[in-house]
């Protein structure tokens, strides 16, 4: 891979993202409704899956489900896990994983992948053994901070901190990748 190729990888976990943050916004409440009365079918090589929209649609207009809530917060999720293995993928074939652990916040976006990637997600479960030997007990990225007070505790973290996070991983391979 090369850095043009990284670059462009997180600029498609970034348009993915802002995709499916606006779609939920953008499908009003009577496409729903005509949606529900249909199919989507996936073909795939020796067979076909038709899935009913009906069951999606009524929870997508029911405000009490969190539909569009639990939505957002999946491509919270899958922005920020793949932005940061993207980024350990690119470092490990160049040899430049140092340059990008040596970042003030690598271990900060390395505790928050495992947050969101580990069992149901949101809960520090773990603080990596590596940090504990050398004494390392909080991890920070601007007004964030994670210690092993939180081991056991359910953490937030909102959109607009997940663009923040991958603005900053963005200006990182930008500026000093090779």
């Amino acid at each position: 891979m090369t850095k043009g190729e990284l670059l462009n990888g997180l600029n498609n976990i970034l348009n993915n993202f802002l995709y499916g943050f606006m779609c939920s916004r953008l499908v009003t409440p009577e496409a729903w409704r005509k949606a529900s009365r249909g199919a989507v079918l996936f073909k795939g090589r020796e067979s076909a899956v038709q899935i009913l929209l009906g069951p999606l649609a009524k929870r997508a207009l029911n405000p009490t489900v969190g539909f569009t809530r639990n939505y957002e917060n999946s491509l919270l999720r899958t922005m920020v896990r793949e932005s940061h293995e993207l980024i350990l993928l690119y470092c490990h074939e160049t040899k430049q994983f140092q340059v990008y652990k040596a970042e003030p916040w690598f271990q900060f976006a390395r505790i928050l992948r495992n947050i969101i990637s580990h069992k149901e997600g949101g809960t520090l479960r773990e603080w990596p053994k590596d940090l504990l030997r050398k004494g390392i007990t909080s991890v920070a990225w601007h007004n964030r901070t994670f210690d092993t007070t939180m081991l056991g505790t359910g953490l937030t973290f909102y959109p607009p901190e997940g663009l923040e996070l991958l603005k900053d991983q963005i200006d990182f391979v930008a500026s000093k990748l090779s």
